[in-house]
């Protein structure tokens, strides 16, 4: 981080209330006591369960030079580190992210979306870099304190950054775009997630779309041509708008597809340029509508199609996003267990059917969490197509994943395929029974439902 204690304070309208070498510069921010390193910043926040302020000492203790400690407070802080005192530590990060952003001039793109942003930000960042020293979100860091803690992290060397940007309700996606100031927006998609918040589809665009009025005139806005409710929102846009999708009217367009000895080849085509065919570096026909969001930043900010390419050979997923593991016992398993909707339900099985081809297939699912009014009918609408989809065996775990199993069976599914186990271990000691070597299980389910649990005891060689 490329400020001093003192510049920080002044960011931050702060009080110097120990003021010890208050010219040393700050190497990065931590909310954590426990990672501090070296010449770092401690951020301490109000938790649950403790208060961010009793860990001071420890930050100190593992190299921390200064902290932010909120006013009124009373405590012994430790010799020889620099103590600002706000209001908040809270708004004081968010504070100091933002006047710290307005440092560098380089292309900011933030990536928001209700199913693909993380996949849609690692594709972006593989082939900037290719040409630009691009600093991309690690993690989860995609909420009001992750991105702040992102944007503390530019430096003078960064040619450009792509920042994931999510949400639970209203008022989120606004405040983390006043923060970053993004030059190039994109929308992947609207699902499901977060209903309980929001209240709708409808509600989840509104939430998402509070991106777009931080889009300078001069900005560009990447948004998904086949997703209707977000035309009205694109319509008030002032700013260049490129498009993507399968649709005709979409300005970066998938014409078509094709296999090659177990590869997707796609062929894309964008008002401009010369038609591209690639090879999708991975499965599923979403993917596919990431790919083009990638190539519209790409091309936007001046990559080359063969460095597009390159780019696209760099890529890689964090963990539990269809990633691809082999058991001990030779069984191949999808894990999607980072999180799930309807919406990524649906994207999730058409990859197994598509990994899988003439090998048994087997959808290990659990419960779908935060749909409010929909928690219902989404879940009835996954069993339906379990049972579309001709499915070889079907598990489910939790409360709300009996009712993608009655479903199931109401649609035409045979019972004696549908099993219900209580636990992790017990979904595992099924799979082990009905999956041959060569079989594919994918793992899908909300956070909460721990679903790569079942993975762990599946990789514990279970026989």
């Amino acid at each position: 981080m490329e400020m001093t204690l003192r510049e920080i304070c002044a960011a931050v309208d702060g009080r110097l209330l120990v003021p010890a070498l208050p010219e040393r510069r700050v190497n990065r921010l931590s909310i954590d006591s426990r990672v501090i390193g070296a010449a770092d910043f401690f951020v301490p926040l109000p938790g649950t369960r403790t208060d961010g302020h009793e860990f001071i000492a420890q930050a100190a203790q593992n190299g921390a030079i200064g902290c932010f400690s909120a006013l009124g407070k009373t405590a012994a802080y430790p010799q020889g580190m620099t103590v600002i005192g706000v209001p908040s530590p809270l708004l004081a990060l968010q504070q100091l992210a933002a006047v710290y952003r307005q440092k560098f001039v380089l292309p900011v793109v933030a990536v928001t979306g209700s199913v693909g942003k993380t996949t849609t930000k690692e594709l972006i960042a593989a082939v900037l870099s290719v040409t630009m020293k691009t600093l991309k979100t690690e993690g989860n860091l995609n909420n009001h304190l992750g991105v702040p803690l992102m944007l503390s992290r530019l430096d003078s060397s960064h040619q450009a950054a792509v920042l994931e940007m999510g949400m639970s309700g209203f008022g989120e996606i606004d405040l983390l775009a006043r923060l970053a100031r993004p030059s190039v927006a994109v929308i992947t998609n609207i699902g499901e997630s977060h209903l309980e918040m929001v209240g709708s589809r409808q509600g989840i665009a509104k939430a998402k779309c509070e991106l777009l009025p931080h889009v300078p005139l001069t900005g560009t806005v990447v948004a998904n041509a086949d997703e209707r409710l977000l035309v009205p929102y694109l319509e008030q846009v002032g700013c260049q708008v490129i498009t993507f999708g399968f649709s005709e009217a979409a300005i970066v367009r998938c014409v078509a597809t094709r296999k090659d000895q177990g590869q997707r080849i796609v062929q894309i085509e964008q008002v401009g340029f010369e038609p591209l065919t690639l090879l999708s570096p991975l499965p599923g026909r979403h993917n596919i509508c990431n790919l083009m969001a990638a190539l519209a930043v790409g091309r936007l900010l001046g990559l080359t199609d063969e460095e597009f390419a390159a780019g696209l050979a760099r890529v890689s997923l964090s963990g539990m996003r269809l990633e691809k593991v082999q058991t001990p016992a030779g069984i191949n398993v999808l894990n999607d267990a980072y999180n799930a909707s309807p919406t990524s339900m649906v994207a999730a099985m058409d990859v197994l059917m598509e990994q899988a081809g003439g090998a048994a297939k087997i959808a290990v699912l659990g419960d779908m969490l935060e749909l409010g009014w929909l928690e219902e009918e989404g879940h009835r609408k996954i069993g339906s197509l379990v049972a579309a989809h001709a499915v070889d065996v079907l598990i489910v775990l939790g409360k709300r994943a009996q009712i993608i199993a009655d479903a199931a069976i109401a649609a035409g599914y045979p019972v004696e395929r549908v099993f219900r186990p209580e636990a992790h271990g017990d979904a595992a000691d099924l799979i082990v029974q009905v999956a041959n070597p060569g079989d594919w299980v994918l793992l899908k389910g909300s956070r909460g439902m721990r679903m790569e649990a079942v993975l762990a005891e599946l990789l514990e060689g279970k026989q």
